[in-house]
C-alpha cells in the first residue's frame, strides 16, 4: 500500500477506494460463469479462500477486539458480502450492485442515532433521491417483470446494503480493520459449511474463478477498504466507489448477455448521478474548509 501515501491522505484513500470499486464490480459477472448456484455455498467458499489470503499475507493469525464496535463489525460484514452473493443468484447483477448502494441512507440513520444531530439539508436531499432510484428497482420487480425471485433478490440487496452500511460505520471505531474482515470470512464459512458439502466444487474452471474471488475480488479489495477507513468519513466510504455499480452490469452485459430493463437502468442512473454529484460537493467543501 505505499504506492497509495500521498502527501494528501484522502487522494490515496480515495484511490484506493476506486480501485477497490473496480475489484468489486468484477463479482456479478463472476458469479454467473460458476456452475455452482447456490449462493450460501458461494459465499462459502469466497470467505475461505479470503480468510487464506489474509492469513498469509500478515503471517500471522487476527486478534479479537473485545468491543461492541468489532463484534457489529463481523457481524456487518457477514451480512454485506453473504447477502450479496445470494442476491447475484436470485435477481440480475444491475439490480444487486445498485441496491447494495442504499447502504448511504442506512449510514445517515445509524449516524443520526449515534452522534444525535439532524443531517445536513445536501445529505437528506441525496438520500431522498437515492431511495427515489431504489423505489423504481421494487416498482420494476414488482410490476413489470412478476418475477418473485428476483423481487425477493431485490430485497436481499437491500439487506446487503444495510450491513453494508452498518460496516462503513463501525469500521473506524475498530483498532485493526482487517481484523473484522478476517473474522467475519471465518464466521461466513462456518455457517455456509452444509451447503459446501451439497455444493462441492466439480471443474478446475470453477475453482479458479473461487480463488480469484477470495483473493483479489474480496481480499485485496477489502485490504484496500482498510487502508481508506481510516482517512475518509463513513459516508464517503460508501460513496466514492460509485464507479462499481456503473462497472458490474457492463461486466456481465459484456460477457453474459444479460441486460437490465431501461426502468431498473433509469433507477441506476438516479442512484449513481446522486451519490457522483454528492460525493463531489463534500469533497469541494472539505478542501474548502
Amino acid at each position: 500500500m505505499s504506492m497509495l501515501q500521498t502527501a494528501n491522505p484522502r487522494k490515496g484513500a480515495i484511490i484506493a477506494l476506486l480501485l477497490t470499486a473496480f475489484l468489486w464490480s468484477t463479482g456479478g459477472l463472476s458469479f454467473r460463469l460458476l456452475t455452482i448456484s447456490n449462493g450460501l455455498a458461494i459465499s462459502g467458499y469466497r470467505s475461505f479462500f479470503a480468510a487464506i489470503f489474509f492469513i498469509a499475507v500478515f503471517k500471522k493469525l487476527p486478534k479479537m477486539e473485545n468491543t461492541r464496535w468489532f463484534k457489529l463489525g463481523i457481524i456487518a460484514h457477514c451480512g454485506a458480502t453473504t447477502f450479496f452473493v445470494i442476491a447475484n443468484t436470485m435477481t440480475t447483477a444491475a439490480n444487486a450492485v445498485v441496491l447494495q448502494y442504499t447502504a448511504p441512507i442506512f449510514v445517515c440513520i445509524y449516524l443520526y442515532f449515534i452522534t444525535k444531530k439532524p443531517l445536513p439539508p445536501k445529505d437528506i436531499v441525496a438520500v431522498t433521491l437515492i431511495f427515489s432510484g431504489i423505489c423504481i428497482f421494487l416498482v420494476d420487480s414488482l410490476t413489470f417483470q412478476a418475477d418473485l425471485t428476483m423481487t425477493f433478490g431485490n430485497m436481499i440487496a437491500v439487506l446487503s446494503g444495510a450491513s453494508f452500511g452498518m460496516q462503513a460505520v463501525v469500521l473506524r471505531q475498530t483498532s485493526v480493520p482487517r481484523n473484522v474482515f478476517i473474522f467475519g470470512s471465518g464466521v461466513n464459512l462456518i455457517l455456509a459449511m452444509p451447503f459446501i458439502f451439497q455444493n462441492p466444487i466439480s471443474s478446475l474452471f470453477d475453482l479458479g474463478i473461487l480463488i480469484y474471488l477470495g483473493t483479489i475480488q474480496v481480499g485485496f479489495a477489502y485490504l484496500l477498504l482498510s487502508f481508506a477507513v481510516p482517512r475518509v468519513t463513513p459516508l464517503e466510504l460508501l460513496l466514492i466507489p460509485a464507479l462499481e455499480p456503473i462497472l458490474s452490469p457492463i461486466w456481465v452485459f459484456v460477457f453474459d448477455g444479460q441486460r437490465p430493463s431501461l426502468l431498473s437502468m433509469f433507477g441506476g442512473v438516479v442512484i449513481v448521478a446522486t451519490i457522483i454529484i454528492w460525493s463531489l460537493k463534500k469533497g469541494k467543501a472539505k478542501e474548502e474548509n
